[in-house]
């Protein structure tokens, strides 16, 4: 028997915001998962920014691979194949719920812009095909954004009587604080009654399921329904900000690092190399209380999003399904919630913008309540799920087999990750490369450089890349980011065009 596969994702969500790691956040939920399978605590996005890390995640190729590289950019909907196409031609039932975006969400020619997302009649119609899955039911945008309540999840919403306008497009991107809208009309509830209905669907059919349930929290704007936005005390938030050594620490990086805390905002990033476009990093004139309030909001989206997760375990239960479903949580990537002086994400190769969690439970299969250091990157799932689930592996995906380490057989198979990053508009490239110890950051065009030593320097204060002491080391990881990115595809042997056969 094929084992289902229920992937869920969130939007934005650090590594550290789940109860089992950090006291300060409950998350039951998200516990229950980790105490029934494996925590991994070193999963990294194939790059960290919405767009082109969910188009990888569809296309099971790296952004530089697939093209879409950053949020201007779109997925290829003539890649083939993609993830979910080999599931359903494998006799999966394949089902897309809650945020898409694989295509610009500002581009009013886009099919995930408005004034297209907000065509109610033709979403209450079409619910798929959609990059490769069988169904779809999807939305885009953040909490209280204008767009955010478009597509089936505006259309929900009209059938449940709720007034959009009232509720969606009167804040600003860096706002938080309490939302008005009820919690039973939430965006998290929707993504898990859809779940849900997709899970019982697939087991009327009697299919096995891939289902993607994509959560758009905890993105900004940091709005939240109460109880949630009431369910943590400012004063009780971790202290986020400037560690030691910082801001001054930044002279001896890219330009970037400075400039930034000279444009406080959204979007006001400016680059001293080339074109000038917008980053998703970002500093804000907030204080320490502000930095608190909105660490509070943030963390009381979390435990929201935690308790619909725990509603589509439920049911996972109540259909018997639970032993034959691997369940995969994860995030597309972090957020800096001030550290470093930093919002958001993108660009600054700290932990916090790069790292995600990352849950993997498979009872009798995955080993329980354990936690693993094994380098994981998102981009390595669908090889991974095909051969749990006993499928060829494809040979365009670029990712690597996972499956030993989830299973417990060893502890790692990869010796370095790399994530990509390419700004908008901007005149670079950005390749960062992760080992156990160390971090290189290398730039296409300008003579930017950053090297770390993650064990002495986890807070990346000390910028080793001149240092003549590092330069063995320098060249080493160098040699590997370039073995990784030069060895990603085999050569291919498939089938001959036809009309060259004689």
């Amino acid at each position: 028997m094929k084992p289902n596969i229920l992937f869920l994702i969130s939007d934005q969500q650090r590594a550290d915001t789940l109860g089992v790691l950090n006291p300060a956040i409950c998350t039951p939920n998200f516990d229950r998962l980790a105490e029934a399978g494996t925590l991994f605590t070193r999963a990294y996005p194939p790059t960290p920014v919405c767009l082109p890390c969910r188009g990888a995640l569809l296309s099971g190729r790296y952004p530089s691979a697939s093209g879409a590289m950053h949020n201007f950019t779109c997925l290829r909907p003539s890649l083939r194949p993609m993830v979910a196409e080999v599931f359903r031609e494998g006799g999966y039932y394949t089902h897309m719920i809650g945020k898409s975006h694989v295509n610009p969400c500002h581009d009013p020619e886009s099919p995930e812009s408005a004034p297209h997302i907000h065509d109610r009649e033709y979403f209450r119609k079409w619910h798929g095909p959609w990059y490769g899955f069988e169904h779809a039911d999807l939305n885009i945008g953040h909490s209280t954004e204008a767009h955010a309540c478009g597509m089936h999840f505006g259309v929900w919403l009209e059938d449940r009587g709720v007034d959009t306008d009232r509720y969606f497009g009167h804040t600003a991107y860096e706002q938080y604080g309490a939302w008005d809208l009820p919690e039973e009309h939430h965006n998290s509830a929707w993504v898990a009654e859809t779940v849900i209905e997709g899970m019982k669907r697939a087991k009327r059919e009697g299919k096995p399921f891939y289902i993607s349930g994509n959560f758009q929290d905890p993105h900004n704007p940091c709005m939240v329904p109460e109880p949630w936005a009431s369910m943590y005390d400012p004063k009780d938030m971790p202290a986020f900000g400037f560690k030691p050594g910082e801001p001054e620490c930044f002279a001896d990086k890219p330009p970037f690092y400075a400039e930034i805390l000279k444009t406080e905002g959204p979007y006001a990033a400016k680059y001293s190399e080339g074109p000038s476009g917008p980053t998703n990093a970002a500093h804000l004139r907030f204080d320490e209380r502000q930095t608190r309030e909105n660490a509070a909001a943030y963390y009381g989206m979390v435990s929201l999003m935690d308790h619909h997760v725990g509603r589509i375990l439920d049911a996972l239960e109540e259909m018997g399904e639970m032993e034959n479903t691997i369940v995969v949580f994860t995030s597309d990537h972090g957020e800096f919630l001030g550290d470093h002086g930093l919002w958001w994400k993108e660009l600054y190769p700290y932990e916090e913008g790069l790292r995600v969690p990352l849950l993997v439970s498979w009872p009798g299969h995955v080993p329980a309540g354990r936690q693993c250091e094994g380098l994981q990157g998102l981009v390595d799932f669908a090889p991974t799920w095909l051969a749990l689930a006993g499928m060829d592996l494809v040979q365009e995906f670029q990712g690597v087999d996972q499956s030993a380490v989830w299973l417990g057989e060893t502890e790692k198979v990869r010796e370095g990750i790399v994530v990509e990053d390419r700004p908008h508009d901007a005149a670079f490239n950005q390749r960062i490369y992760i080992t156990d110890r160390y971090k290189l950051v290398a730039y296409a065009n300008p003579d930017w450089g950053e090297l770390y030593d993650m064990r002495e320097d986890p807070h990346q204060v000390q910028n080793l890349w001149k240092n003549p002491a590092h330069a063995d080391l320098r060249f080493r990881l160098l040699q590997a980011l370039l073995t990784e990115e030069m060895n990603r595809n085999a050569p291919y042997r498939g089938d001959y065009p036809k009309d060259a056969q004689h």
